[in-house]
């Protein structure tokens, strides 16, 4: 004669949320809206002679913010001599975000030798760029201009703060 055994396990409702607390989070993913700013971004980008760009989702930090901020991002290498006819990244960006009615956020411009950095919004989204390279030395024609530069943009919701943070 075969014997069955029969088990029946009762977990009280405290218990199975603790289990679903210990599971990793969903992935976040970004708004349409931030989306479609990064996929406007990306494309003139790409257009733009002697680039490589990446493209992640993630949390980006900058110097400027209060805070990190979770969106859409583009790491752009590039090479001023190979963009001479249309302009570099940086600049065909701020000319199209200009162009597609974008509003530009002053507080966060500022260009120099070795760099620039700038940022818009619209319709609930902030987009941020800083584009970096060496400007060589003003003083000592020795020292001339690199020809690569890099740039570094986001796209982010809600907006940040017009205002910079101290």
């Amino acid at each position: 004669m075969a014997a069955s055994l029969f088990v029946l396990l009762v977990v009280p409702n405290s218990l199975a949320g603790a289990a679903l607390q210990n599971q990793p989070p969903a992935p976040r993913t970004v708004s349409s809206e931030v989306r479609a700013a990064c996929d406007g971004a990306f494309a003139i980008a790409a257009k733009t002679p002697g680039v490589s760009i990446q493209r992640r989702t993630g949390t980006f930090s900058d110097e400027t913010l209060r805070e990190p901020v979770f969106g859409c991002g583009l790491a752009i290498s590039g090479s001023f001599a190979r963009s001479q006819a249309t302009g570099d990244a940086a600049l065909r960006l701020r000319q199209d975000f200009s162009a597609r009615a974008w509003e530009e956020m002053p507080a966060y411009s500022a260009d120099g030798t070795d760099g620039t950095s700038f940022a818009f919004r619209k319709g609930g989204v902030a987009c941020l760029v800083r584009g970096t390279w060496d400007g060589g030395a003003a003083d000592d024609p020795k020292i001339p201009a690199a020809d690569w530069y890099k740039v570094a943009a986001f796209c982010t919701s809600p907006e940040f703060p017009e205002n910079r943070s101290p």
